[in-house]
């Protein structure tokens, strides 16, 4: 009896002899196959997986093998697949596993062979070729990363305007003028870490951040301001406070320009149509741009909006005509009497966009999406100058009858 036992680096003929009793048996080293080059294991080993017979193998079986000898194998397809390649007559052959379990658990310690460097990497290479051909790769990592890159520019967003808030609050016993001039929360964070106290103020140059007049205002107010006395251990933790949210507003910068480079790669038709950072959302609230592009137009156009949906459907309302893609700049622009029809338009456009960036070959550089970007914007004019001749003759009607 002879075991076929295929590994690595080639293929190995086992002999299998029995004691008299046949109870006890030895396994003897016969003969061994080594695979010339890296593309012969690589091709050998796709075959093996399928459970086809290499030629190699054929050869090996013929040159090692008489034609009465008992052939054992580990696959019940190879075994099938050797049996129509060699013939039933040539060799008896059969398929057991718990030979081949100890055998390859102690294949070194039994013929003395032990696996080199060399040895160690042709396997490391072998099994990185064959299988990673089945791994395919997909946007859906691209996917990932995009989801959690607009996850996190929410979440810092929300991080600012809560410290900015609570910096205004506490900052406001001190200098509560300074929260009325200074609107933009960037700028009374950088304008806090610079004056620190109001005292400073009259001394310090604000020409960096504000125009001459505002500058002028902001001194004028420090110096009759009815703030409070601030101490040195309340002044460290506003000044902390001021330094993470303009940290948090830089990072916020990078974490912008990374979505756009992005959604740009992955979805460039998308971008086109509804922006970055709003196609980036939809991409979020489905899971995956292949998900996104399944959905048709209708549902597209409420996608963020399913709570709304349910709740006017249950008590039998009208039902909302936009969800995310509100926030577009096409339906942004808009009047408000004509973002229901936009926000349709520009939903059908854009579930077109996200399928040629998902299933479509060639993403043609965005150039799908800037041509329907111009349709969209083109239909707008039109409405737009179909409601104001409607609103002309609404207006001379309502002259005449009035006269």
């Amino acid at each position: 009896m002879f075991l076929l036992f295929e590994n690595s680096t080639g293929y190995s003929l086992i002999k299998r002899n029995f004691s008299k009793e046949r109870e006890n048996y030895s396994l003897e080293f016969q003969s061994l196959y080594q695979f010339q080059t890296r593309w012969e294991a690589i091709r050998s080993t796709k075959k093996l997986i399928k459970g086809k017979v290499p030629k190699n193998l054929t050869k090996f079986l013929k040159n090692n093998l008489n034609s009465n000898c008992l052939l054992v194998v580990n696959d019940d397809r190879l075994k099938n697949s050797l049996k129509k390649k060699l013939g039933e007559n040539m060799f008896k052959i059969k398929k057991k596993n718990k030979i081949f379990r100890i055998l390859r658990k102690n294949f070194s310690k039994l013929f003395n062979f032990e696996k080199s460097n060399k040895e160690k990497s042709k396997i490391l290479s072998l099994t990185h070729s064959v299988f990673g051909e089945k791994i395919k790769i997909t946007g859906s990592k691209i996917d990932g990363m995009v989801i959690h890159a607009i996850r996190l520019f929410d979440e810092i967003e929300k991080s600012i305007n809560n410290y900015s808030m609570r910096l205004r609050e506490w900052y406001g016993w001190h200098f509560p003028e300074l929260t009325d001039l200074i609107s933009d929360n960037i700028l009374f964070a950088k304008t806090v870490s610079l004056i620190e106290t109001k005292n400073r103020t009259p001394f310090i140059d604000l020409s960096e951040f504000f125009s001459p007049e505002l500058s002028d205002q902001i001194k004028e107010a420090s110096q009759s301001s009815i703030g409070l006395e601030i101490f040195p251990d309340d002044l460290a933790c506003i000044l902390s406070l001021s330094g993470q949210i303009i940290a948090f507003f830089e990072f916020r910068v990078l974490l912008e320009k990374y979505i756009k480079n992005r959604m740009y790669s992955l979805a460039p038709n998308l971008s086109a149509i509804v922006g970055e950072k709003i196609g980036a959302r939809l991409i979020a609230h489905c899971g995956s741009l292949l998900n996104l592009s399944k959905y048709p137009a209708s549902t597209f156009q409420i996608l963020g909006a399913e709570k709304a949906l349910f709740k006017a459907l249950k008590n039998k309302n009208l039902t909302p005509k936009y969800g995310l893609i509100y926030h577009a700049s096409l339906v942004v622009q808009s009047s408000n009497s004509l973002k229901g029809k936009l926000s349709r338009i520009t939903s059908g456009k854009a579930s077109l966009s996200a399928r040629i960036d998902a299933l479509g070959e060639n993403k043609y550089g965005g150039s799908i999406g800037l041509k329907n970007k111009k349709k969209i914007e083109q239909r707008l004019r039109q409405l737009e100058s179909f409601l104001n001749k409607k609103k002309e003759n609404q207006n001379f009607l309502n002259k005449v009858y009035s006269n």
